[in-house]
C-alpha cells in the first residue's frame, strides 16, 4: 500500500492570539519551563450542545461553583509541578489538551497566573481542542487541520497549532497537538495517528529547512507510547518510529542524546527531522491504563535544542514527577470526579526546561 494515501494535508493556516491582563512575567533568569498537560475534560458553565453529560449545566451536573472548583484544583497541580530550581509559579509555556473554547483558557490562564497571551484553535467540530498559554509574546500561530486517512475510523478531526514565541529576541517554535485516541482499538485507529505525526514531521522539516537553528518543541496528547513499535510486537508501523525506520508516514524519534552530536550542523537527516524524546532521561510516567504506566504524553525537541550548534536556546531537564496531591497511594493520577466534586486530571503533567545560550 501506497504511503501517499496517509499524507495529510493543511487544509486551514489561521492566525489568532488573545491577550489577558498580566500580573506575572516570565523569569529571567536565563531558563524557559515548558509544560504539556491533558485537562482531561475542562467544559465551561454554559450549555452550547457538545457537553459531555457530567458538564450540563441544564441538569444541574454541573454550574459555576464546580467550575471554578475545577479550575483552582488545575491550577494549583500546574503550579506544583515544578522543575529543580524552579520559581515555584508555574511553567512559562503551558500547552493543554481538551479545553473546550477560548473562555476555558482565559479562566485558566487567570487562575494558573495570568499568563497575558493565548493562542487557541478556532471553532472546530471537536467539543475540546488545544490551546497555548504563554508569558512570552506570542508572535504568529497558525492552525492546521489533518485529513483523515481513507478507510479510517469516524473521529472528529482536531486542529494542529503551530505557536510562534519571541523569548527574549529568540524565535521559539510550539507545535501542540492531540492525536487520537485508541478507542476503536490500537491497530484500527493508528492510521490516523500516523497521518497527524506525518504532517508533523513535513511541518518540522519545513521549518528547519528554513532555519535549521530554530528552536522548537512538539507537544501534547499523543496517545501513544515512545516506544508503541515494539509494545504492538512490530505488527504495523507506529505514529513514533526509532530512526532506523527511515522516511515514512510517522515521526522519528529518539531518546539519545549522542546521536545529535553529528548533525550539530544539519537539523535533517536524510531530509527528514529526527526529535530527541527525553522520556528515558527523566523516567516516570503520565498516565495509567489497566495498571500500566504509560508515556503517552509528549515534549519533542528539535536538534539544535540538544547539539552543540548554534540554535540560541538548549535543553537542560526534563520531569515527570508528579504533584504529590495529585496521585492516589498507588500512584494512579487522581482524575476529576463529578460525584464529589473533587480531584484533577486524568493525565499528569510533564515539563521541560530549556536555557539561553551565552
Amino acid at each position: 500500500m501506497s504511503s501517499r494515501r496517509y499524507l495529510p494535508i493543511l487544509a486551514i493556516p489561521l492566525f489568532l492570539f488573545a491577550c489577558v491582563r498580566c500580573e506575572t512575567a516570565p523569569a529571567r533568569s536565563g531558563s524557559v519551563v515548558i509544560m504539556s498537560y491533558n485537562l482531561q475534560t475542562l467544559f465551561d458553565p454554559v450549555d452550547q450542545g457538545g457537553e459531555y453529560e457530567e458538564f450540563r449545566v441544564s441538569t444541574g451536573a454541573w454550574n459555576e461553583a464546580l467550575y471554578k472548583t475545577r479550575l483552582a484544583a488545575l491550577a494549583s497541580a500546574i503550579a506544583a509541578a515544578t522543575l529543580p530550581g524552579g520559581s515555584g509559579k508555574g511553567p512559562d509555556v503551558l500547552v493543554v489538551q481538551e479545553a473546550e473554547n477560548a473562555r476555558v483558557l482565559r479562566d485558566l490562564a487567570e487562575a494558573a497566573g495570568a499568563y497575558p497571551y493565548i493562542a487557541s484553535s478556532p471553532d472546530e467540530d471537536a467539543n475540546l481542542g488545544c490551546g497555548v498559554l504563554s508569558r512570552y509574546p506570542v508572535t504568529a500561530v497558525r492552525a492546521h487541520r489533518i485529513r483523515k486517512p481513507d478507510g479510517a475510523p469516524s473521529s472528529v478531526p482536531r486542529y494542529l497549532l503551530e505557536v510562534e514565541l519571541d523569548v527574549e529576541g529568540h524565535r521559539l517554535l510550539v507545535i501542540a497537538a492531540h492525536l487520537k485516541s485508541k478507542l476503536g482499538g490500537a491497530e484500527e485507529t493508528e492510521a490516523e495517528r500516523r497521518a497527524a505525526t506525518s504532517f508533523s514531521s513535513l511541518l518540522v522539516g519545513s521549518r528547519l529547512t528554513a532555519d535549521p537553528l530554530l528552536a522548537i518543541v512538539v507537544a501534547g496528547d499523543f496517545n501513544e507510547n515512545p516506544d508503541e513499535f515494539e509494545r504492538v510486537d512490530r505488527a504495523y508501523p507506529t505514529a513514533l518510529m526509532a530512526p532506523d525506520a527511515g522516511p515514512g508516514p510517522w515521526l522519528l524519534i529518539t531518546g539519545d542524546r549522542g546521536s545529535f552530536e553529528a548533525c550539530s550542523n544539519s537539523a535533517l537527516v536524510a531530509g527528514v527531522p529526527v526529535l530527541y524524546c527525553p522520556w528515558e532521561e527523566g523516567g516516570g510516567y503520565s498516565y495509567r491504563y489497566q495498571g500500566e504506566c504509560e508515556r503517552i504524553d509528549q515534549l519533542l525537541l528539535s536538534p539544535g535544542l540538544v547539539s552543540e550548534g548554534g540554535c540560541p536556546l538548549g535543553f537542560q531537564a526534563f520531569s515527570a514527577e508528579p504533584p504529590e496531591f495529585a496521585i492516589d497511594a498507588e500512584g494512579n493520577p487522581l482524575g476529576w470526579n463529578a460525584r464529589s466534586g473533587s480531584g484533577y486530571s486524568d493525565h499528569l503533567p510533564i515539563r521541560v526546561q530549556l536555557f539561553l545560550k551565552p
